[in-house]
């Protein structure tokens, strides 16, 4: 069997397996245009909008949601949204995509997180970020946390995406957790700074360069340093691995009793980043529930990492961008 062939096989597998996607949820707005001229009021670049060129997409957790949806997965989504315009928005591009939302709540506290990006010709030239990052009250928590003990049953994976809004608390992991270890259902971690040391027991956690040395105090200049700070993570956290995710320097993964094992990106066309970390746990995710391995699981994810790191703004891959970023490595 060719490797392509092995590579469709073992995405063949993710379809059909649900992931309970936990964490702050954004929508990500876009206005594209061109710049021809400064502003005449101040030294800043005029960007006349172009026809088509405002959109809306799911961001953040919503973001790894609709990468589990378009790899063939089953995904549900747990978080907060404010009531308003752009969480309604939110919730009906999640729908559309046959997602379920019934364990997404309205926080009347916050709006909806949402980062407007201005573009022109694929660059951005300003971010706008409305959010509110403090926890949820203690009705609005235990609602969620109602909801998502309620979805656990029907998991194959549990996936925590923690960009520090404010969703995800250390009692929400604690709790559920505990509820995946007695139900043998794996838990994937995507952590951000406020609640990474509270991720104990968790099956894989995947911080990026700057997390995970800011969590070791270890400087991470490259790989051999990545394996070193994945090394006194596993020890950390309890967790069964870990994968450091490095950029232009590719990424490593740390298995508990393994050598850590360092793979290069498979990026060659590099338009846009945004959205790459969250492809990334997306697959690992999948990748776990469907028993194919961390390793073949971080192979597929640098493919997929590739294939979205070439499609300018928040791109949701699919197994065909997999095969074909496999077919240009050859």
């Amino acid at each position: 069997m060719s490797s392509r062939d092995s590579a469709a096989r073992d995405l063949g597998t993710l379809e059909g397996r649900g992931v309970l996607v936990i964490g702050d949820l954004i929508l990500d707005h876009y206005l594209e245009g061109e710049v021809e001229r400064i502003s005449p009021e101040a030294p800043v670049p005029v960007v006349a909008l172009k026809p088509g060129g405002e959109r809306s997409v799911p961001g953040g957790a919503a973001n790894v949601a609709m990468n589990v949806a378009s790899l063939g997965g089953r995904p549900m989504i747990a978080g907060l949204t404010g009531d308003d315009a752009d969480g309604s928005m939110l919730l009906d591009l999640l729908g559309a995509a046959g997602i379920e939302t019934s364990a997404v709540m309205a926080d009347r506290s916050r709006p909806t997180t949402s980062k407007t990006r201005i573009v022109s010709r694929n660059q951005q030239i300003l971010r706008i970020d409305r959010e509110v990052t403090d926890t949820p009250d203690e009705a609005v928590g235990n609602s969620l946390l109602v909801a998502v003990t309620g979805l656990l049953d029907r998991c194959d994976a549990v996936l925590f995406e923690d960009y520090d809004k404010g969703c995800i608390s250390p009692g929400l992991i604690a709790t559920v957790v505990s509820e995946c270890r007695t139900r043998g259902i794996p838990v994937a971690v995507d952590p951000k700074f406020r609640n990474f040391l509270a991720y104990q027991g968790c099956t894989l956690v995947k911080p990026n360069r700057l997390e995970a040395s800011r969590i070791t105090g270890m400087e991470i200049r490259g790989p051999r340093d990545a394996a070193a700070a994945a090394r006194v993570l596993l020890g950390r956290l309890g967790a069964t691995a870990v994968l450091v995710t490095l950029g232009e320097q590719g990424s490593v993964l740390a298995v508990e009793g393994r050598e850590p094992v360092s793979r290069p990106t498979a990026a060659r066309r590099v338009y846009d980043v945004s959205g790459a970390g969250d492809t990334v746990i997306a697959v690992m995710a999948l990748g776990i529930a469907a028993s194919l391995g961390f390793e073949r699981s971080a192979e597929l994810a640098n493919l997929a990492a590739a294939a979205v790191c070439a499609v300018p703004g928040v791109y949701a891959v699919k197994p065909a961008d997999i095969l074909r970023e496999m077919r240009d490595e050859l």
